[in-house]
């Protein structure tokens, strides 16, 4: 397989370094932006292209890791080329294969998402190898994706791609939203120190890993705990307390589930009505 990447960002040089430590089978790299495209031929030890034809006649395959934006503008330069006989291979998590619907005839199209967070572009790479990706596409060449993958590839319906493109934005990009609310509360009474705090977040985390997220849930919603609720909500400034409310009621429906025995009532309305 020799592989080619359009697309210089954070995710293009994750894979392309990837798969050139294991597999030595990046031909080259092309973005629209020589700066980051050199840099990263540099970082994964390949060719840099100035000219994505050639970069595309060199390669059977071609993973297009740009943004959701640019994606249907590269799509478009390949449909002009007339391609055929090559893998296509995006890594939008909330995409699907029909971006490709002109090119499908000829090739052989795949939608493959990383479940991971890419916040280096120079050391995300070393944790792709204890992850699963998701694959949405044609059924040739299956096998040999899935060995290029470390053999964790999980294939997904193209109708569940919004769902799961949800779900993963909600269980990595969302929690970084209340995280950083709790970050602004500690360091506004002199807890900046993230040591002090974070061991009980990554106590959760582990938690909801081992246990699963009801078992792991705590504190003063499950207990019923109303007039510590209310304490909570005299603290909160508006954006906050609206966070607060919704994701408060969820998690009294969360303890209903497991205090079945319990009234909830109250807590409820209070939270309801803020």
């Amino acid at each position: 397989m020799k592989i080619g990447f359009i697309g210089a960002g954070k995710v293009g040089y994750s894979l392309s370094k990837w798969f050139n430590t294991r597999y030595n089978n990046v031909c080259g790299i092309y973005s629209k932006n020589w700066e980051d495209a050199k840099d990263c031929c540099e970082f994964v030890i390949s060719e840099y292209y100035k000219n994505m034809n050639e970069l595309i006649c060199d390669c059977d395959t071609l993973f297009l890791t740009v943004n959701d934006d640019s994606l249907s503008e590269v799509v478009d330069e390949l449909i002009k080329l007339k391609l055929k006989n090559k893998k296509l291979i995006h890594t939008s998590g909330s995409l699907t294969t029909d971006i490709f619907k002109e090119l499908n005839n000829d090739n052989y199209c795949y939608s493959i998402h990383p479940i991971y967070a890419f916040n280096d572009k120079y050391n995300s790479y070393k944790g792709l190898n204890d992850i699963y990706f998701t694959l949405e596409g044609c059924d040739k060449y299956l096998d040999e994706l899935n060995e290029l993958f470390n053999s964790r590839i999980k294939i997904i319906k193209k109708e569940n791609k919004e769902k799961y493109h949800l779900a993963c934005s909600m269980i990595s990009n969302m929690v970084c939203g209340i995280v950083n609310i709790s970050e602004n509360i500690f360091k506004e009474i002199g807890l900046d120190d993230k040591d002090i705090y974070m061991p009980l977040f990554m106590n959760n985390a582990n938690n909801i890993n081992n246990y699963g997220s009801l078992k792991a849930l705590t504190g003063p919603i499950l207990r019923n705990d109303i007039n510590t609720v209310k304490k909570h909500i005299n603290n909160l400034d508006k954006n906050e307390l609206m966070i607060y409310k919704y994701l408060g009621l969820y998690l009294v429906g969360m303890a209903k589930d497991i205090n079945k025995d319990n009234d909830y009532e109250k807590l409820e309305s209070l939270l309801e009505e803020i």
